[in-house]
């Protein structure tokens, strides 16, 4: 039900063409962390991402090129198409504390690796922010029996600090257990998360929101849902939007 369901949602998302569109943002960014827990120790990160919004909608495309100039890369992208019912329905929120109420979906991709979610999402309008929304999800992954839920907070917000310009955005991800506990087939609840605090450079030199450096924490606890491993990393990061 699960997969049938995004189908359905992908298809009507890529079925809007392209003159509905309404914004686009698009970035890359190279990340650098030496303490991972699993895997390499060191590792170099390259990320490209890329949002839009349309009439009924919007979505979030990202991919993580983990390792990119050594051998044994690995790529793990996401496509996260979201439905307005509001606009759907052609009846727009008033301005109060929310913004949007969505259908939610996420596609995940990797080596080895094909997950499906499928939900609903409340958009917040919150001063300071430019956006902070919740997205509550069922989850199912096809080499796991049974279906299984997740909960999704994104947020990105700016501030000022003297003549400085911040950015302070990232996300968490809680997923529940997987599979069949006391078998191999079998993977913990894990919660991650990924804020990140990045100077606006690109001010500096007369061109905001262009480029941006500082860092990003990386906390995940049960990694890939194996028990007791728990990472905490702290990652140099540049990001370059366009």
């Amino acid at each position: 039900m699960v997969r049938a369901t995004l189908t359905f949602v992908l298809g009507l998302t890529t079925a809007i063409p392209t003159a509905a569109q309404t914004w686009n943002a698009f970035n890359v960014q190279a990340l650098y962390g030496s303490t991972f827990e699993l895997g390499p120790e060191k590792v170099e990160t390259l990320t490209v991402e890329w949002a839009n919004g349309w009439t009924y909608g919007d979505n979030f495309i990202f991919a993580d090129v983990t390792r990119p100039f050594e051998n044994g890369s690995a790529i793990y992208g996401e496509w996260a198409p979201r439905l307005s019912i509001a606009k759907l329905v052609g009846q727009g929120f008033p301005q109060g504390f929310v913004h949007d109420v969505l259908l939610s979906s996420t596609l995940e991709l990797g080596e080895g690796l094909t997950n499906y979610l499928i939900g609903g999402a409340i958009d917040f309008a919150i001063p300071g922010f430019n956006f902070f929304q919740i997205n509550g999800y069922l989850r199912e992954n096809p080499d796991l029996p049974g279906v299984t839920w997740q909960m999704t907070v994104a947020w990105d917000a700016a501030f000022k600090i003297g003549h400085l310009h911040w950015a302070f955005l990232g996300y968490f991800d809680w997923a529940g257990s997987e599979g069949i506990a006391g078998t191999l087939a079998y993977e913990k609840r894990n919660f991650q998360v990924q804020p990140q605090l990045l100077l606006d450079l690109g001010d500096l030199m007369g061109r905001p929101n262009k480029l941006f450096g500082g860092v990003e924490w990386l906390y995940w606890q049960n990694k890939f849902g194996v028990s007791g491993v728990n990472e905490s990393v702290i990652q140099a990061m540049i990001k370059v939007a366009f």
